[in-house]
């Protein structure tokens, strides 16, 4: 069996999130729980069946491989970095102004839109690998 917290951990180790300092364990038990969930979602070609899991408990009843916490983990950047994207402080524009407020704002978009590219680039790369893997892995068995 993997705890949900042994994929938080990783998690939490790939992000600086100073906002999270103000949270409670619980909260942040919360919103860890919702990004994994939208991960799991997201990683279809697993060798572990995801569904087979305990949310009460916050346990798969599988032991997952290093490299499926690894994907989920990183997907779950990918979930944390989606409402900061789609935030509104990026989609209207401020006034009583200067253009520098515009530029900048425009700016942390734009990175913001990189670091979330090229973490989807990585947790694609990572799925491809682990596809690869265990298709050798499957015709070993055989």
């Amino acid at each position: 069996m993997t705890s949900y917290e042994k994929i938080y951990d990783r998690f939490l180790q790939k992000i600086t999130d100073y906002k999270m300092l103000d949270l409670m364990d619980t909260e942040i038990r919360q919103e860890c729980a919702k990004w994994l969930s939208s991960a799991i979602a997201k990683f279809r070609r697993c060798k572990n069946d995801l569904s087979q899991r305990d949310d009460e408990l916050e346990t798969f009843t599988v032991e997952l491989l290093d490299v499926e916490i690894e994907i989920l983990s990183t997907l779950m950047v990918s979930e944390w970095l989606a409402p900061q994207l789609n935030s509104v402080l990026y989609t209207s524009q401020f006034f009583g102004g200067k253009e520098e407020r515009w530029f900048a704002q425009a700016n942390q978009l734009d990175k913001l839109m990189t670091l979330k590219g090229n973490n989807d680039l990585e947790a694609k790369k990572l799925m491809r690998d682990y596809g690869y893997q265990t298709k050798l892995w499957n015709r070993e068995e055989t």
